[in-house]
């Protein structure tokens, strides 16, 4: 922004300090700064009150009131943030804050019109900014990360130095909670990816930390008013460099008595609650990848967002119109591009897919819909699809690889729990989606004309960034991986192939690996564990080639070991009766309800660690099944029908945790939302409302992006207490805000209000009245800068 001065003011107070106004408003030209004339009662600043003695955010607001022979049009925006006022005190900052849009009134029929110019402070303004990921996609940030990117976002002109944090809790026992505490940011968006506004994220972190954030000078200060008589001492961050100290903040008890400016006290008494309730309000993890079909995602691959292509076919006796549009994803998803396949000319992509080279090998987005020609309908059924494609060459399997795969990979931080994942997909001859295309009736069958068929399956990457990965039966560590790689274990493997009388040769090795050789190689070693044996089936011999060009004859696990590497399989089992084509079909559901998941559904369940936490970002990649480019169903009695595409209509991924069980018998479960519950009096009927947190303590029910986490040395680690630093209570960030509520409203509580002089008074001071000889901090306060006082109402603290 291009801040420039337009106007600016001086004038003394009663006690002769020197107050300096200066408004600026941002423009894109050359503005001259005139001088604006104050009226008798120039400038208040005002900090709101609230019943909430421990209100998690405290916003003030800023009167000028100038007089004027013409209209000020400079000082009228309809934008937020646009025109800002900085208000100093004998040279040093006192406060600043941006213009309340569309707010310009003033009488207009005199020679001085008095005019009250409106301004909020830097808190109330962030209101206006929704939060945006710190490295542009989601991943795992500190509090303080995040406090300075919300700062950066308004103040352009660093007016903002510093940070204090109270030292009334300790994490890793340091009081430096800003660096120690981190979160994932995914969890100041909604499901729809909208964000919170930065507002909103302050007051989140504010209310887990159990303090009241407020803007003061040059600094935005969080302070734990429930012990703010006993400790003084502060972390102070210093944003130009990220560092931080531990300094003591003045905490003198300032007697009201002696500095009564006009005597115009009251005295209340503070409302009773009948108990307290915290709400650990958690933002669900369980969809993890992003929706398969996202409108603002998947985009038309023409220029022209409708483009489509109609032609019409014969299908079955009746002749069908088949409408198809072809897309690509913009965002969320990398694909392996399609292309032909022709002898002796060089590979290029498809970058525009139309149905002239649709019949091609790779993936692409479709929309596809139909209907009789003769029975044209009012409106259209489009349905999306996800296909893979595999037209080779004289029957050769030419598609491989992966085909789809996450392009954000988006962060983890979770402890035990499930991932479920289900592909629902069709088998194809056509590369028409359209649901009116017939293939083929053939069934799976295992008769005297069978040869056999397999299960459908797709080769699948799984794994947290470099950390570890899933084999298919668990979790495995990347440095086997990587070493396997190293020592030369994987091989390129054939098969199945039709091989009478083979045999295959193993020895054990130092490493523990199982290495497959020749016979002669076999008979020459010795000391070693070693095996050999044939093949069941003669048409399912599986082999490499050696270094020599020697067959090397392996065991089908192996064979699949090489192929998959760090990968595993989805799997949905085929049975006999089964039709092979142009029927929908999902993954074999392998969840069950003695699982115990939270919003269970059918897929394929992964478990993850429960003995430690599983952090880093998410790999998700998903290869062309094995059917694609073949024969799905062999058998000698009929022509083979070959699989030239895979339909899919949608892939999920979701994670999910067990959950707690009120009622088996009705499917009734207790809500995520974790309650913290104390009474204090059944008696009173008032309940106090209930106190939101938005940044949690992990729950092991529950899969969120809410829950709070601390680093030692490398690891991160979900935090479970925070310690007071003055009880030396160690609890849930939760407990100590219910303990705090509780001990604060078991009893009738003082207010007091009157007209004092400003001595240093801020939002972090201790008033003390001697009549009542109750100690108070600010609840509200005005600041009259002309005269130097103070319109005080207070809260009795203990």
């Amino acid at each position: 922004m291009g801040y420039q001065l337009i106007y600016n003011s001086s004038f003394k107070d009663i006690d002769e300090n020197t107050i300096n106004i200066e408004i600026y408003r941002d423009s894109g030209g050359t503005l001259i700064a005139s001088e604006l004339l104050c009226s008798a009662d120039a400038v208040s600043i005002n900090y709101e009150s609230d019943d909430d003695v421990f209100k998690p955010i405290k916003c003030s607001d800023c009167q000028i009131n100038v007089l004027t022979t013409k209209v000020l049009a400079n000082l009228y925006t309809a934008l937020g943030n646009q025109i800002y006022c900085t208000i100093s005190k004998n040279g040093s900052l006192l406060w600043c804050g941006y213009s309340v849009p569309c707010l310009y009134s003033t009488d207009y029929n005199e020679e001085y019109n008095l005019l009250s110019l409106q301004f909020n402070d830097i808190l109330s303004s962030l209101n206006n900014y929704n939060y945006t990921y710190l490295n542009e996609k989601q991943s795992i940030v500190s509090f303080y990360q995040v406090i300075k990117h919300i700062i950066s976002q308004i103040d352009s002109n660093g007016l903002i130095k510093n940070v204090y944090v109270h030292n009334a809790k300790k994490i890793n026992d340091t009081t430096d909670l800003l660096n120690n505490l981190f979160i994932l940011d995914r969890n100041f968006f909604d499901e729809a990816n909208e964000a919170e506004n930065c507002k909103d994220v302050l007051e989140y972190i504010a209310r887990y930390l159990g303090m009241t954030c407020y803007y003061y000078g040059d600094s935005i200060y969080f302070v734990d008013y429930d012990i703010i008589k006993n400790i003084n001492l502060y972390t102070k961050y210093t944003l130009s460099d990220d560092s931080n100290t531990v300094v003591a903040l003045d905490n003198t008890v300032i007697n009201v008595n002696q500095n009564i400016y006009e005597s115009n006290a009251s005295i209340a008494i503070g409302e009773l609650y009948n108990k307290v309730v915290v709400v650990a309000n958690s933002n669900s993890n369980n969809t993890i990848i992003p929706e398969w079909n996202d409108e603002d995602d998947i985009i038309n691959q023409n220029a022209d967002a409708n483009k489509y292509y109609e032609s019409t076919r014969d299908i079955s006796g009746k002749n069908y119109t088949l409408l198809n549009a072809f897309f690509k994803s913009k965002n969320n998803w990398d694909w392996n591009k399609p292309y032909l396949f022709e002898i002796n000319k060089p590979i290029e992509p498809i970058e525009e897919v139309t149905p002239d080279n649709a019949a091609s090998n790779g993936s692409y987005w479709q929309k596809a819909a139909y209907y009789e020609t003769a029975n044209e309908p009012s409106s259209l059924n489009w349905k999306t699809y996800f296909t893979i494609s595999d037209y080779g060459l004289m029957g050769w399997k030419t598609t491989d690889g992966v085909q789809l795969s996450l392009k954000n990979k988006l962060p983890i931080a979770v402890k035990g729990g499930t991932f479920i994942i289900d592909i629902n997909y069709r088998l194809s001859g056509d590369w028409n989606a359209a649901e009116c295309i017939v293939t083929s009736d053939e069934q799976y069958y295992d008769g005297k004309y069978s040869t056999g068929f397999t299960d459908t399956m797709f080769k699948c990457k799984l794994a947290i960034g470099d950390k570890m990965y899933y084999d298919g039966d668990g979790w495995v560590n990347y440095q086997e991986y990587h070493n396997k790689v190293a020592r030369n274990y994987y091989k390129i493997c054939n098969g199945p192939n039709t091989w009478a009388g083979a045999t295959w040769y193993k020895y054990l090795d130092e490493y523990g690996y199982w290495r497959f050789v020749t016979k002669g190689e076999y008979d020459s070693i010795s000391g070693r564990e070693k095996y050999s044996g044939g093949y069941a089936d003669r048409n399912y011999v599986y082999s490499y080639m050696n270094s020599s060009n020697e067959r090397v004859f392996v065991e089908k696990w192996f064979y699949d070991e090489c192929k998959l590497q760090d990968c595993f399989y989805l799997v949905h089992k085929n049975k006999v009766g089964d039709k092979v084509f142009d029927t929908d079909y999902s993954l074999t559901n392998t969840v069950s309800w003695r699982m115990n998941l939270a919003e269970s559904e059918d897929g394929v369940a992964v478990s993850l660690p429960s003995d430690k936490m599983t952090l880093g970002e998410l790999i998700f990649e998903l290869y062309a099944p094995n059917q694609l480019g073949t024969t799905p169903m062999r058998r000698t009695d009929k022509e083979p029908v070959r699989c030239n595409s895979f339909h899919i209509n949608d892939v999920k991924l979701k994670y999910t945790t067990s959950d707690y069980v009120k009622d088996i018998f009705n499917d009734e479960t207790y809500d995520e939302d974790l309650k913290f519950e104390n009474v204090i009096d059944e008696n009173i009927v008032n309940d106090f409302d209930d106190i939101e947190f938005r940044i949690n303590t992990y729950n092991e029910h529950a899969g969120s992006y809410s829950y709070v986490l601390t680093k030692v040395a490398d690891e991160y680690y979900f935090v479970d207490t925070l310690t007071d630093t003055a009880s030396l209570d160690k609890l849930k960030a939760e407990e100590h805000c219910i303990n705090k509520y509780v001990n604060y409203y078991s009893k009738p509580r003082f207010r007091y209000s009157n007209s004092i002089k400003n001595r240093g008074i801020s939002l972090n001071s201790v008033l003390k009245e001697n009549t009542l000889n109750k100690n108070f901090v600010i609840n509200s306060i005005t600041y009259d800068l002309i005269n130097n006082k103070c319109d005080v109402e207070l809260n009795e603290i203990r």
